[in-house]
């Protein structure tokens, strides 16, 4: 569109030349100076003038025609070579670039290159609003979630301030009563406490270590009036401390090895009476009368040298049967079930019996020359000299007084309005 323009404005301005228009009007002139002689020549023949006249205004004639006609075509040719010079500054101008339209191309780049790179820069921002659209629906629902945990936590603090309250109206409620108070229940709980691990469990160590955690307890108190409780505490512990504090777990392991030897002591499945004293050997004599003594004694000692015979008038015990061995050895393992049940209840009577039995029981039915059995013999006997046997006393002194104590404290507590 430029460049029609351009063309449009450079024909108007040839169009508008001087030369162009001086041209026109020469012709239009020559033409009516012509028109006017060719049409007063008639009138001009007819006057009466005299040959030499008319002969020298009709050569004066031509030479005018031929003059203007010369001045036509000159100035013909002038017009054409300024046409053809004007034709040719027009190609010049469209082969060579206008220095304006170079810069209004390239303004037309730069304006394009900003063009396209406004679109990106929008398509870039478009994906981001597209982004942050979805992540502002994300926190949208993340704040919705976040509200409504945030009711709940109101919800539970609610919740825990009415706990609180109650819990704080209950610590009024008990602010008026001491620590001593708390203190004194706590070591009442403890003496009860060992009394059933005594009575109940049999376990002296236990109900020791409570008693004198009941002690410790009424000795931060600092209160003068409890001191008869201590002195009371302290008379149980030495009680118990005298009780034989005999391990009746130990002892029951160690009937329980007894137990698993059982099966491998050697039984005594044949007993044979006692030999009797072979006869005293004769002496050779030196008489040659007795050669027949002397020859018997000599073959005797020979045989005597060979073969020993022992003579057994006693009547020999038959050999012992596979049923009667296992009924042996069930009988030694039942007798020391026995005594392992009889130590764990603290039954020192009935210990000592089955120790004893299961004793009568391998002196009886196993090989006393065994060193294995004689071995365990030893440890039966040094289970039976075990003394198992403790005394506990049928109740603590310092119970019934202590909870006479805390009673006597309660009844003062109502009595008092607290």
């Amino acid at each position: 569109m430029a460049a029609d323009a351009k063309d449009q404005a450079d024909n108007n301005a040839i169009n508008d030349t001087p030369e162009n228009s001086s041209g026109a009007s020469d012709n239009d002139i020559i033409e009516a100076t012509v028109v006017e002689r060719s049409q007063n020549e008639p009138e001009t023949t007819k006057t009466a003038v005299p040959s030499d006249t008319s002969h020298d205004t009709k050569g004066s004639g031509h030479k005018g025609v031929w003059f203007l006609g010369f001045f036509n075509l000159i100035l013909i040719l002038s017009l054409a070579a300024a046409g053809y010079w004007y034709w040719m500054q027009q190609q010049n101008q469209e082969t060579q670039p206008n220095p304006k339209i170079i810069a209004l191309e390239n303004a037309v780049r730069v304006i394009n290159a900003d063009l396209s790179q406004l679109s990106s820069t929008l398509v870039a921002t478009e994906t981001q609003n597209i982004e942050q659209q979805t992540l502002l629906s994300e926190l949208t629902d993340t704040s919705i979630q976040q509200i409504k945990n945030l009711d709940d936590l109101a919800q539970r603090v609610n919740l825990n301030a009415l706990k609180n309250e109650g819990l704080a109206k209950r610590i009024a409620d008990v602010s008026g009563r001491r620590p001593a108070d708390w203190l004194l229940a706590e070591a009442d709980y403890l003496v009860k406490l060992a009394g059933k691990k005594l009575w109940l469990e049999g376990d002296v160590k236990s109900a020791i270590m409570l008693l004198k955690s009941a002690d410790v307890r009424i000795t931060d108190l600092a209160d003068a009036s409890l001191l008869p409780i201590r002195a009371l505490l302290a008379k149980d512990i030495q009680t118990l401390q005298q009780v034989n504090q005999v391990s009746t777990e130990s002892i029951a392991l160690s009937v329980s090895a007894l137990i698993a030897q059982v099966d491998n002591l050697p039984l005594e499945t044949l007993k044979l009476p006692e030999a009797e004293m072979a006869e005293t050997k004769t002496e050779l004599s030196d008489d040659v009368t007795d050669w027949q003594a002397n020859l018997k004694s000599s073959w005797n000692a020979i045989v005597d040298d060979f073969i020993s015979v022992e003579k057994r008038s006693a009547e020999i015990t038959p050999f012992i049967s596979t049923k009667q061995q296992w009924l042996a050895r069930e009988q030694l393992k039942f007798a020391l079930l026995n005594a392992q049940q009889a130590v764990l209840n603290h039954q020192t009577t009935l210990y000592q019996q089955a120790l004893q039995q299961s004793l009568d029981i391998v002196i009886t039915h196993y090989q006393l020359d065994n060193v294995g059995v004689e071995a365990y013999i030893d440890s039966l006997q040094q289970l039976i000299l075990i003394d198992t046997s403790r005394k506990l006393p049928s109740q603590l002194d310092a119970q019934q007084p202590l909870a006479e104590i805390i009673e006597q404290r309660i009844q003062t507590l109502f009595a008092g309005g607290q």
